[in-house]
Parts: structure tokens; C-alpha cells; sequence
């Protein structure tokens, strides 16, 4: 079985040589790249065989790179064995149009599904064509820089050094000062470049900067995959007029100076969406666009049939149409209504515009696209407006999917969300031979109604969800706690039982099943957790125990579980 290292600078490092030999045009797999964005998501690294895979969340649920290494097809069986133990999709992220090809003709990855979002392609550049800027299509580049040698003199390029870090934060405050009002995408970005300063020695990567004057106005942190060089960050004083075509070819010529590899392209990453970066990015003609597919193997999503419809006694389920744009909007920016669908759209660092009328319908066809979500328009009639959604997503490669159904709140109150959901959860499996779960906040009690109305029984409670199974499904009647023998946060559990069943007798009810994991790897392989003591309710994680983590954590966790297992 596959084992997944969670993210950390040691485990980074360990794999630097494999992402260093990485041929992909996209960023995703760089040591920069990872450093930067590793934060939320959950990124994980595993070494089969002398193969790579980087395993990271995207949505609720993991995805994979593409192996890189000795044994790239040994490891595509072993992760199909891994999402199957693991009740998991199987997905693969950052796959360029070359690696989509190989999927393709794949058998044993078929049938897939796969898009991409025009937002995070990244940019391909001839590095020849950078270091001199010659040619009729970049007489712009060059009037910009002579300007700005014109106005400020020639700048002083070099590699930056530990004892630039002063100067590195303040060009860096500098630059914040000047870009108020940004984005939280941006903010994230920003934070994260004075972090990947202080470990571009330790991950192999090139910082530096343009000084005018001796001030530093510039800096540009990058790193050497394949033939490629790969920009990580570009930030300049925009008060310097001119400064980016200077920054770019001066720091592209101290690399071909100083390093004197072949480099074929650069990498200068994606625009976000932002319009204004999107045409600068053009005006600097890339060679092409490394277009970042997502790809889901198996999705049950590739089986809905066009136009589908489907009808009810007081309910319709059709496809969502371009013309429930502004009705999409409408339910998607409800924060009240959104409060027990565990979202917000404030909070959505994916959404990198303004808000309009195409932001959520083109991130559902998105979604649709990439065999994520089976999303469904609830309508009073076939050709009537739209006024709620029912979804299935969370597919899992062992053929289990979730089930939710959100109405309007003008529209709720009338056994409507009901009847959806049900036509939904019948559709899911009659046709597509799904098992379908669900869940709902504790405090959603119409929800919990919704749902139980349907014939699912509830199996399991967290601190945070009731769980239903239709029928009931097959139930455990024990918590199931993984540990080791000399584990310390193992044995402070084992203390703490014995204490709360002295503080409650109800907690001598439950049977608890402790599984030492190298004794039992047959079982422990089948759960999806990393550190112990890790505790599983109906095949549902309650707790992973995290380093650090005190007795009382340990102890309030551990009764959470216990009233989760009484119901």
C-alpha cells in the first residue's frame, strides 16, 4: 500500500531530485510551487519504487500527479489499488495536453473525463527570445526598456544573498503599500513570497533582484526544471516606470550568464483570471499555454445523459441552463441560505474577479466537465425557472457518491426539497449504479427531515454532520482507534478513557476496537489516516491526532467520539 508523507521543507527536499526531472510544462510540480501553495490543501508526497506522486486536495477530495520516475505504469496500478482501499476518486491534477495523451490511451484508466480553466494556464516563453528581445513583435519590450534605462539609468542585476533579507521585506512592504485592495489569492501569494526567500538555499531556487541607486526595486525568485526556467515570482515598484520588461530580461540574462544551461522556455505561470495581467502576459508572445487538466477516471458523471430530465409529482431536474445564470447567482450568494451548505462566497479564494452573473455557472460546467459533480436545476416545470440545486459529487472510484439539495428560501417549506432529493438519489441508483450517502449540520433540522423522509437512515454523528445511508447501509457498532505500542499521545488516550468512563457510565456502552497498526497492517491499510491514535466511527475519521497536541485536546476529541458512537 501507497504512503503518503505529509508536506514538510525535509520531505520537499527529499523529493527534489524527482521534480528536477520532471518534463511537464506546468509549475504545479516544482519545488517553488509546492513551497508557496501548500497551505489548505493538504499536500502529500510518496516515493513507490523509485517513482514520485504528489497527492493533494482539491475540493473535498484528493488528486494526483501524474508518476514521475523509474515505474510510472507499476505506480498507476498501485494508485488505482490505493483510491479503491481508500473509498477514494481517482484524479489527476496539473496533467499537460503530452501527459493527457498518455492517459488517454490508458485502458486501464478509461473511461476519463478531463478540462481545464483558461485562469491558471500557465505561460510558455522562448527563453532565446528573452535575453535580447529582438524582432519586429517586441519593439514594445525594447522602446519600455531603453525608457527605463533612459530615466533611471542601468540597473544593477544580481543573485540576492541571505543579508539582502532586509531589503527583500521592504521592497516587499513596498509593494503591498502599492497594491491595496488586493484579493485574498494575492494576499496568500504575497505572504508566501517572503517565506520561499528564506528557503530558496535549501530548495535549489534562484532569488534576486534590480537595484537603481542601490535600492532594491525588484525581485524575481525562480528555479531550473527540465530545460525550463520556471519564474515562481516577479514583483517590482510599479512607480518605476518600465520596470517589468527591464525586470524580466534582466533577470533571465543573469541566468543565462551565471548557470549557462541550454534553457529551452520560461515558465512566467498563470494570470488568475485578472484581465489587465492576461493582456500583459500576451503582449510578451508565448510560445503556447500549458493548460492544466483536471482529469477524473471512472466518474460516474460521464453516464448522465444529454438533456436529461427528470420528472416528479411537484418537482422537474433538468440540466442547468445558460439561461439560470442569474437564478445560479441568486442561490449561490445567499449566505444564509448557504450557512447549512457549508459555504460562502466571500470566503472562496477561487473566485479571482468580480462577482457576476458567469462566475458560479462557469465554475459548475467546470466541475460538470471534469466528472466532479452531477448538478441539477430544480424547477416547478420543465421550462420553469430555476429554484434550487441538487448535487451528487464525492464519486469514489469503489462506486459512492454524495447527495445534497439546496432550495430557495422562497420556495422551501413545501416538501419540494424532498421530492428533489429523492428523484435525485433514485436516478443515482438506477442509473448510475451508485451507493449514496449523506449528510447534514446538526443544527439543519429540515435538512435531517429532507433526508430521513427518503428512506436514509442515519449511521453516524461528528461533531459537525449527521451521516445517512440509505437503508441504513451496513453499520459498525464500535470505534475503531489505530495506534502503536510506544506511542506517547497513544497512551495519554488510553488514560483518558479510563477517565472519562469514570466520569460517564454511558461510555462503558460503547465497544472500542484498538488496532495496533503494524500488528494489524491489513487494517490499518483500508483507513485513510497518517498519525495515531486516529479514530473511525462507521468507516467515517472523527479524529487523526496532530504533533503537539496536549492532553486535553487529546481527551475532549476522544469523548467527542464516544457521544458520536451513542448517537
Amino acid at each position: 500500500m501507497l504512503d503518503f508523507k505529509p508536506f514538510s521543507l525535509p520531505t520537499l527536499q527529499t523529493v527534489l531530485p524527482y521534480l528536477k526531472r520532471n518534463k511537464s510544462l506546468c509549475s504545479d510540480l516544482s519545488a517553488g510551487y509546492l513551497y508557496m501553495w501548500h497551505d489548505g490543501i493538504d499536500v502529500r508526497f510518496c516515493i513507490w519504487n523509485d517513482t514520485f506522486v504528489v497527492r493533494q486536495m482539491i475540493g473535498e477530495q484528493p488528486a494526483f500527479s501524474y508518476p514521475i520516475g523509474n515505474d510510472p505504469d507499476g505506480m498507476i496500478d498501485e494508485l488505482i489499488q490505493y483510491a479503491l482501499s481508500n473509498h477514494l476518486p481517482l484524479r489527476f491534477f496539473a496533467i499537460d495536453d503530452d501527459i493527457l495523451d498518455i492517459i488517454r490511451a490508458d485502458p486501464r484508466l478509461q473511461p476519463a473525463m478531463w478540462t481545464f480553466d483558461r485562469r491558471w494556464s500557465d505561460y510558455i516563453y522562448s527563453f532565446e527570445d528573452a535575453l535580447t528581445f529582438s524582432g519586429k513583435k517586441y519593439s514594445g519590450q525594447r522602446n519600455h526598456i531603453n525608457k527605463f534605462k533612459k530615466l533611471y539609468g542601468a540597473p544593477a542585476v544580481r543573485f540576492l544573498m541571505k543579508d539582502d533579507r532586509p531589503d527583500v521585506i521592504k521592497l516587499l512592504d513596498e509593494y503591498a503599500s502599492e497594491h491595496a485592495g488586493r484579493l485574498s489569492l494575492e494576499q496568500m501569494e504575497l505572504d508566501q513570497t517572503y517565506k520561499l526567500f528564506d528557503v530558496s538555499d535549501i530548495l535549489g531556487l534562484y532569488p534576486a533582484g534590480m537595484f537603481i541607486d542601490g535600492k532594491l526595486v525588484a525581485i524575481s525568485i525562480s528555479e531550473i526544471t527540465g530545460n525550463m526556467l520556471m519564474i515562481h515570482v516577479e514583483k517590482a515598484l510599479r512607480k518605476y516606470e518600465g520596470i517589468y520588461p527591464a525586470m524580466y530580461s534582466g533577470f533571465v540574462n543573469l541566468i543565462a550568464a551565471n548557470l549557462g544551461h541550454p534553457l529551452k522556455y520560461v515558465n512566467r505561470e498563470d494570470d488568475s483570471g485578472d484581465p489587465g495581467l492576461r493582456t500583459s502576459k500576451m503582449q510578451y508572445h508565448p510560445v503556447s499555454m500549458a493548460n492544466k487538466h483536471l482529469v477524473h477516471v471512472s466518474s460516474p458523471a460521464i453516464r448522465i445523459a444529454p438533456a436529461l430530465t427528470i420528472r416528479g409529482e411537484n418537482v422537474v431536474l433538468t440540466e442547468i441552463r445558460e439561461t439560470d445564470k442569474k437564478a445560479y447567482l441568486a442561490i449561490n450568494t445567499d449566505v444564509e441560505n448557504n450557512r447549512y451548505w457549508g459555504y460562502d462566497y466571500r470566503e472562496d479564494i477561487t473566485i479571482t474577479g468580480p462577482v457576476d452573473e458567469n462566475t458560479f455557472y462557469d465554475s459548475v460546467i467546470y466541475d460538470m466537465r471534469a466528472g466532479d459533480s452531477v448538478n441539477l436545476a430544480i424547477r416547478l416545470s420543465e421550462e420553469g425557472n430555476m429554484i434550487g440545486e441538487a448535487v451528487l459529487w464525492n464519486f469514489t472510484l469503489d462506486g459512492t457518491a454524495e447527495l445534497g439539495c439546496r432550495i430557495m428560501p422562497e420556495y422551501q417549506g413545501k416538501g419540494r426539497g424532498k421530492d428533489a432529493f429523492g428523484l435525485a438519489a433514485e436516478m443515482a441508483e438506477k442509473d448510475l449504479d451508485l451507493k449514496v450517502w449523506s449528510r447534514c449540520y446538526r443544527e439543519n433540522i429540515p435538512s435531517y427531515r429532507m433526508i430521513a423522509a427518503n428512506g436514509f437512515k442515519q449511521v453516524c454523528v461528528d461533531q459537525d454532520f449527521y451521516y445517512f445511508k440509505k437503508n441504513g447501509g451496513k453499520t459498525m457498532e464500535k470505534l475503531q482507534i489505530f495506534y502503536l505500542e510506544h506511542c506517547p499521545y497513544c497512551r495519554i488516550a488510553m488514560n483518558a478513557l479510563k477517565e472519562l468512563k469514570a466520569e460517564n457510565a454511558d461510555y462503558e456502552k460503547v465497544e472500542i476496537e484498538w488496532i495496533e497498526e503494524t500488528v494489524h497492517p491489513d487494517i490499518a491499510d483500508r483507513y485513510d489516516y497518517y498519525r495515531v491514535p486516529s479514530i473511525f466511527f462507521n468507516g467515517v475519521k472523527l479524529y487523526e491526532c496532530s504533533p503537539g497536541a496536549d492532553q486535553d485536546e487529546i481527551k475532549d476529541q476522544l469523548e467527542r467520539s464516544l457521544k458520536a458512537a451513542l448517537g
